[in-house]
């Protein structure tokens, strides 16, 4: 390799720091970088020292940098899609979410405005952000135990239940508010100066003692950012809604729209449902093709633009549902009376008729707003009972009904949706305690809702995107997975027997179908979904990779999705004229709306599923010593992760309570080994085990081996 010229040489190590000026390299990767002989390296060396003690570099212990002026950047610390601290940043590329390592957050927390600098490493080309100032504190309530210090009664900690929270907060003995030893306490950080040092905090409630099952529902509620009740501007608003006739269906909204009351339209809804969102109906046309109608709840009809209702709607996002409760998006007025598409009570809905052959093609759909009156409220149950025994109500329509779901769910596997079995449990809860709980059956009657509403959510997308001044819209989009998620997905199934092709969405989609009805279908279907892209609201379409479709919404559900509603109010205005102001106005407000759903909806998925956490505790409270068959569904250094059979419900067998052998973690083959006898437990193998201890504060369930 012939040599540069020291001149060069020069310019060319200046000229990378310049055009990466957030580059930080040590001397190895740097001399890689730049595509050298090794005999050059003192002289490298040499050019880095002069660069450092001219002060166009600097060095950062084994780091090299570009020395100029610090860029700082306004951003607020949040917490990413994986749980972890970041950096919401506000550059010249726009708005970018950079990760934060612990060590560089200061004493920030989520919701605090800050001010940052980027960083870039070459061996990665990862990018973080390092906090170098707090701007504003928001408010920080947190949830947890209160614990006396062992020295006396003079001053408490509160150990947060949220475990990214990683300092206890010190609580002088003023600020205790008749809080004792062991209770579940909200606490208000007041001053936090130094990273090493415990947040002084003061208790602004006491939930009741921990452990308790109630107090830690209270407490999950809180830790969330939810709430149940709504505020008074709510209920004014409603009482003037409701004395100025506006729930009212009046003869001249009618005439507006489409009048269906006197159409066969059903709902079909879990047992247990209040807020029904969606009704069906089925005619068949002389062709032989269905007109399949999907009739959803018309909230925006009520939820006006500029409203308090509005407002709250969009901050809570989602309503979110916790197996015995439920922490609604829309006051119950409107949620289960006004909106709710009850039986034999009219009521304003959002339609869309689809055109299907037999082959499931789409062949003309129609969106209109219309009035209906359902003639019978379903559940589940009942009409998979009706399907079965062949006798019941609406029995040829239902049928019918059936038939079309088939032609849609085959069609829908041609084209590569991947048919997911549901790891969902259902509960029989009495007194707010979990009597029974098993792995929740997908029943036909489901998945003809399902295909129904997929449907409807499909053509609604179709309609905006072929307009000709197509308006912006929310769509719902699933990127393709990660391959080396998938790849790794690859190693894991081999294990039971699958080749999977990692390039392949037809093997995944084969694989799903396969392991239907086999001890290790959830198992093996949940790993499945890990590997994939999470699905998110976006102004921007890329398609729906799970679902195989190119254009993909959600309208279907507006009682308890804020981003449905929004579409409801596009779609009216695209069906009129939607001017170019209004078109400026979903352009300006839907990135925003965008992301804050996607991030309610997050929120909301981990909120249900701790509570899940907490009754599945309380549920196995009363059955220590009593022995299960299970599953191995995972492994970790601290132990083996096992999933019991009926119930679905995981805790852990941990490793210290193997006394048989020592065992080590063998990662790579997902496989926990004896050192001295050998003995292998793997993922996917049949055990037998014993409850062996349950603490529901912490959320977990101990296990051991039956021999």
């Amino acid at each position: 390799m012939p040599r540069k010229k020291p001149g060069n040489l020069k310019d060319e190590i200046l000229n990378l720091f310049k055009g990466n000026p957030s580059l930080s390299i040590k001397f190895n990767m740097l001399f890689n970088k730049l595509k050298l002989d090794k005999s050059m390296k003192a002289e490298v060396r040499e050019i880095l020292r002069e660069q450092v003690l001219s002060g166009e570099l600097q060095k950062n212990g084994k780091y090299y940098e570009f020395n100029q002026p610090t860029a700082f950047y306004e951003a607020v610390i949040i917490l990413d899609d994986k749980n972890d601290f970041a950096a919401e940043i506000k550059t010249e590329r726009g708005i970018e979410i950079l990760p934060v390592k612990k060590r560089n957050l200061q004493t920030a927390l989520p919701g605090d405005s800050v001010k940052v600098t980027i960083i870039e490493y070459a061996y990665t080309e990862d990018r973080e952000a390092i906090v170098e100032s707090i701007e504003k504190r928001a408010k920080h309530e947190l949830v947890g135990k209160l614990e006396f210090s062992s020295k006396g009664q003079d001053y408490a900690f509160v150990i947060p239940d949220d475990k990214k929270f990683r300092k206890d907060i010190f609580i002088p003995r003023s600020a205790l508010k008749g809080a004792t030893h062991g209770d579940k306490v909200i606490c208000e950080i007041v001053n936090w100066e130094y990273q090493d040092l415990s947040p002084e905090g003061k208790i602004t409630q006491v939930m009741g003692k921990a452990g308790d099952v109630k107090t830690e529902f209270k407490a999950l509620i809180k830790k969330y950012g939810l709430t149940k009740t709504f505020p008074k501007a709510i209920k004014d608003e409603l009482k003037k809604m409701e004395d100025g006739g506006m729930f009212e269906i009046s003869k001249d909204e009618i005439k507006k729209r489409r009048d269906l009351r006197k159409e066969l339209i059903f709902t079909i809804d879990p047992v247990d449902a209040k807020d029904f969102d969606d009704a069906v109906s089925l005619d068949m046309l002389k062709n032989g093709n269905y007109r399949l109608g999907v009739h959803i709840a018309d909230v925006s009809h009520y939820v006006k633009e500029g409203t308090a209702l509005e407002a709250e709607a969009l901050e809570r996002g989602t309503s979110v549902y916790l197996m015995n409760d439920v922490v609604p998006m829309l006051p119950e007025k409107l949620s289960n009376d006004i909106c709710s598409l009850k039986e034999k009570v009219d009521r304003l809905v959002f339609s869309c008729f689809v055109e299907i052959d037999k082959k499931g093609s789409i062949i003309s759909y129609e969106i209109c707003k219309s009035v209906i009156n359902s003639k019978k409220r379903f559940t589940y149950e009942e009409v998979q009972e009706i399907l079965d025994k062949q006798k019941g109500k609406f029995l040829d329509k239902l049928n019918e009904m059936n038939e079309l779901h088939k032609i849609l769910f085959a069609r829908r596997l041609k084209e590569g949706s991947l048919d997911f079995e549901s790891t969902e449990v259902k509960a029989e809860i009495e007194n707010g305690l979990i009597k029974s709980i098993k792995p929740k059956e997908r029943l036909d009657s489901m998945r003809l809702i399902e295909d129904f509403m997929l449907t409807a959510n499909k053509c609604v997308t179709l309609f905006i995107e072929r307009q000709k001044n197509k308006p912006p819209f929310i769509y719902r989009i699933h990127d393709i997975p990660d391959k080396k998620r998938i790849q790794e997905l690859s190693q894991f199934v081999k294990q039971f027997g699958i080749t999977l092709n990692p390039e392949s969405k037809k093997s995944i989609q084969k694989m799903l179908m396969d392991v239907q009805g086999k001890p290790e279908e959830f198992l093996i279907s949940d790993i499945t979904i890990r590997s994939m892209s999470k699905a998110i609201y976006s102004e921007e379409n890329i398609g729906h990779y799970g679902l195989g479709f190119d254009h993909y919404t959600h309208f279907t559900s507006p009682i308890r999705r804020y981003p449905d509603l929004v579409v409801h109010r596009i779609l009216f205005e695209t069906l009129g004229t939607m001017n170019n102001s209004r078109m400026q106005h979903y352009k300006k407000i839907l990135p925003d709306v965008c992301k804050h759903s996607t991030d309610k909806e997050i929120n909301a998925v981990r909120a249900e599923r701790e509570a899940i956490k907490i009754l599945q505790c309380q549920y196995m409270e009363s059955r220590v010593g009593q022995e299960f068959k299970a599953i191995v569904s995972g492994i970790s250094e601290y132990g083996i992760y096992v999933e019991i059979t009926e119930s679905m419900i995981e805790g852990m067998i941990r490793l210290r309570d193997l006394n048989d052998d020592y065992y080590i973690l063998d990662q790579q083959n997902f496989q926990i080994v004896g050192r001295h006898r050998r003995k292998k437990y793997r993922i996917g193998d049949n055990v037998k085990v014993k409850v062996h201890k349950v603490n529901t504060e912490n959320r977990w369930i101990d296990l051991v081996f039956v021999r």
